[in-house]
């Protein structure tokens, strides 16, 4: 009893620290921070909110902080609790985040990653050549971003990545699993912007043609962006190697013989999971791809959503048979959800998104505060620079909050200054679509980043950020370069 007593540990200063602080950002910073720059005082708790979220997921966990920030943003005077809980678990990504865990969970408890390693790791030309396997890895999967959901598919591939690390012995390499799923977000972001031909980048880009008076070649901004995602990960793969200093040496090495002889073959009820996730994948695809007006796009896109689209897949696996002969269906849900729902993540992607979507909202005067600050840097600049403040300033507002609402602030402040000095109107419209989804550093980026940051294998939130801000810079670094080369030749 003594000696337990001796052992028991209490809260340090810092943690204390941390708490109170997240506290006061999230209830007091409003009402004892002034209001400035045409910020209304509801802005004010507004931000002060958002900004209690980012310091709490950041230095204390995710729980705790999610759950004050129901009650501090319905508190805050733009809207009532029961509306911030409606407005926050009802997110669409909420819902679809739980459905694509359970999908995604299944495909991995069910035998597919191992399986996947055991398949890839033994072909020829991947052999004794782990650099070349990643990079492999991030452009094949990133560019089927372009046809496949990036959030859905980054969570499958998040899944795939532990079951590598785990098969290879990297479970308790940091650096090897910290930069190998940052690797996963920033080439799924990279793939999935290349063609806005869908979703809020399809809404962006028709804004831009609005304000420019002149529709976005999308097979230019293709050969662009295509460019940038292949420049962007052979970057990554090559500092994960040569500065990040990862040990490549056991997945060199590795006997695939110790993943067992049931990786050998994909278990029926797995192909079977496949099977119905591509089949969604495909109608997905399909509903928006096919002509505006039609029957069908309408009803996926609008009616059923995307979301929707995924909750029926789930539905369906848990009543397919396995194909196995255990009387089972192909996703036992008791069996699946405990590991396969990370909670976590479904808090901070509902909150963030929510909050991030509120600090833009222009009645709040946040989002004009800062046209005010942006507009008269471009007077009276070249096309050039004009391209690359917009890749830098799309870059850094878009990891600051909601690329949907920041790249439509962005959109009527760069036009007008592309159409006066001239330039090429395709390449700053192309730069700021794409640089505005790479939004990974904070939670509140993105969806994507949101459900990132709440991984359960990555609770060092230090390392998630010094690995993101590199891969951002990376993102920079090579679109800059590829834009000025098309800014030479048709600028």
């Amino acid at each position: 009893m003594e000696a337990a007593i001796e052992n028991r540990k209490s809260y340090s200063v810092a943690h204390i620290f941390n708490i109170c602080f997240t506290l006061f950002l999230m209830f007091m910073f409003g009402r004892v921070v002034p209001s400035f720059a045409g910020i209304t005082d509801v802005g004010m708790n507004v931000l002060g909110v958002f900004l209690g979220v980012i310091y709490g997921y950041s230095t204390c966990e995710i729980a705790w902080p999610s759950l004050f920030a129901f009650i501090a943003y319905g508190v805050s005077g733009y809207t009532s609790v029961g509306g911030a809980i409606s407005e926050i678990m009802g997110q669409s990504i909420v819902y679809q985040s739980v459905v694509a865990f359970l999908c995604a969970g299944a495909i991995t408890h069910y035998g597919f990653g191992k399986w996947f390693v055991r398949w890839s790791l033994t072909k020829r030309i991947f052999q004794g050549k782990p650099l070349f396997y990643i990079w492999c890895f991030y452009v094949v999967f990133g560019i089927a971003c372009i046809v496949i959901n990036q959030t859905q598919l980054m969570i499958l591939l998040f899944a795939i990545w532990i079951d590598i690390a785990d098969t290879c012995g990297y479970t308790n390499d940091k650096k090897f699993v910290y930069t190998g799923m940052v690797g996963i977000l920033l080439s799924t972001m990279l793939g999935g912007g290349m063609i806005p031909y869908t979703s809020w980048r399809l809404g962006l880009a028709q804004n831009w043609a609005e304000v420019v008076g002149e529709e976005l070649n999308m097979g230019f901004m293709f050969a662009m962006t295509l460019c940038i995602t292949l420049i962007g990960c052979t970057m990554y793969v090559w500092a994960m190697d040569k500065v990040f200093k990862v040990d490549f040496s056991r997945m060199k090495a590795f006997d695939v013989d110790k993943l067992g002889e049931e990786s050998r073959v994909l278990r029926p009820r797995a192909k079977r999971i496949m099977l119905i996730y591509g089949i969604t994948i495909f109608l997905v695809v399909l509903g928006n791809t096919l002509p505006s007006g039609m029957w069908f796009r309408n009803f996926v896109n609008k009616t059923i959503t995307v979301a929707g689209m995924y909750g029926i897949c789930a539905a369906l696996l848990m009543i397919m048979p396995s194909g196995e002969g255990d009387a089972k269906p192909c996703l036992v849900f008791k069996d699946v959800h405990r590991k396969a729902i990370n909670w976590n993540s479904i808090f901070m992607c509902g909150v963030c998104v929510t909050l991030a979507g509120a600090i833009t909202d222009g009645e709040l005067g946040i989002s004009n505060m800062l046209i005010d600050i942006f507009t008269p840097v471009f007077a009276g600049r070249s096309g050039w620079f004009v391209m690359v403040f917009t890749i830098i300033v799309s870059m850094i507002l878009t990891n600051l909050g909601s690329n949907i609402a920041f790249g439509a602030a962005l959109i009527p402040i760069v036009g007008p200054f592309v159409v006066a000095t001239g330039m090429n109107s395709q390449l700053a419209g192309a730069a700021l679509i794409y640089m505005i989804n790479i939004g990974m550093i904070l939670p509140a980026a993105s969806s994507p980043a949101a459900i990132f940051h709440a991984h359960e294998a990555l609770p060092d939130a230090g390392l998630r950020t010094k690995y993101t801000i590199y891969a951002c810079l990376m993102s920079i670094v090579a679109a800059i370069l590829v834009f000025s080369v098309f800014y030479i030749f048709v600028g």
